[in-house]
């Protein structure tokens, strides 16, 4: 849907020389299917998903090894207000559900970035047909997120 955020993550990454690898590939929706047509391990992949305030009605990126689930007690603690996962990424950011980059930037959003995410990251960028891998050193350089524990084994 989105070829407005795959575009800027690209120029972002391009513009800085950072090493990557960008594919496009069939269509993947879910964690699993992204790691296998990747042919990767699923703890590679950088899953974003947003949450939103149930009073605010404020939205915040959450990015979290694949293989794990939202902590959502502690991104609760650190907002300041109980969550819900959003209902409507699809319209309000232009992401299909599975292809929410992990660039709360892209999106006008808060990131936060889960300590576990591994040394090389794999995830989508605004499509679901077009994956990124890079360091989690320049994503970290790239996005600046808020580091924390924010994810839990399945």
């Amino acid at each position: 849907m989105s070829k407005q955020h795959r575009d800027t993550i690209l120029h972002m990454v391009r513009e800085r020389n950072l090493p990557h690898k960008h594919d496009v590939h069939e269509p993947v929706r879910t964690s699993q299917e992204a790691s296998d047509l990747r042919g990767v391990s699923m703890s590679s992949g950088a899953k974003a998903i947003v949450v939103r305030g149930k009073k605010s009605k404020e939205s915040w990126l959450v990015v979290i090894p694949a293989d794990r689930k939202v902590d959502m007690k502690t991104i609760q603690q650190v907002v300041g207000e109980k969550l819900s996962f959003h209902p409507d990424v699809e319209n309000e950011f232009d992401c299909e559900p599975g292809s929410v980059p992990p660039f709360g930037s892209v999106l006008g959003l808060q990131t936060y970035a889960d300590n576990n995410l591994e040394d090389t990251l794999n995830f989508n960028i605004g499509l679901r047909t077009d994956s990124l891998q890079i360091s989690k050193t320049d994503y970290l350089s790239l996005e600046t997120p808020i580091l924390g524990n924010f994810s839990i084994n399945l």
